[in-house]
């Protein structure tokens, strides 16, 4: 029965993959945290059916997060509080679901969530993802979640691809 639940949590996974990948490629703050809370839900349960319950525990996190920046965004809001207040729950939550010493490359990876999701433009926040998804990309190579791993390489090609065709756009307007 364990082999069943873990491999439904890694054909989870390959579906938060799909959405990661199209996710970046989203022109607004808002498209992308909308594929974002689906995907964070996604993966608490990919995680939990694989046995990490501290990354489940953490996408739950993620989850609640990204609706609060949804809606954050939608009134225009900005500021600090949001992204130090999840760094906070964040560590917090690391601490309380401890796995190993390798569980702080996902905290550090969230870290770098927390900040780019709280910036306007969606090509900071792509940068910001570069930081972000090696650090997790370790975690979930140590925790084995294939995956989390594919989701990750996704996330940084998405990113890249993306930064790149926005650029071309961007500089386009500015001539």
């Amino acid at each position: 029965m364990e082999e069943i639940f873990y491999y439904i949590g890694q054909a989870l996974g390959i579906i938060a993959v799909i959405l990661g990948f199209i996710s970046f490629q989203m022109k607004t703050p808002k498209g992308i945290l909308a594929f974002q809370i689906t995907i964070a839900f996604i993966f608490a349960l990919h995680y939990l059916f694989i046995g990490a319950p501290g990354a489940a525990a953490l996408n739950l996190l993620a989850a609640v997060n990204n609706i609060l920046y949804f809606f954050r965004a939608k009134r225009g809001g900005k500021g600090w509080f949001e992204p130090i207040f999840y760094i906070v729950m964040v560590t917090a939550t690391t601490i309380l679901t401890w796995e190993a010493w390798y569980s702080l490359f996902l905290m550090f990876g969230l870290y770098g969530t927390a900040v780019g999701l709280s910036l306007s433009d969606p090509q900071n926040t792509r940068k910001v993802m570069l930081v972000k998804a090696p650090l997790c990309l370790i975690y979930n190579a140590f925790v084995l979640s294939v995956g989390g791993m594919v989701y990750e390489s996704a996330v940084l090609a998405s990113a890249i691809i993306g930064l790149i065709r926005n650029r071309k756009t961007l500089d386009t307007h500015t001539k």
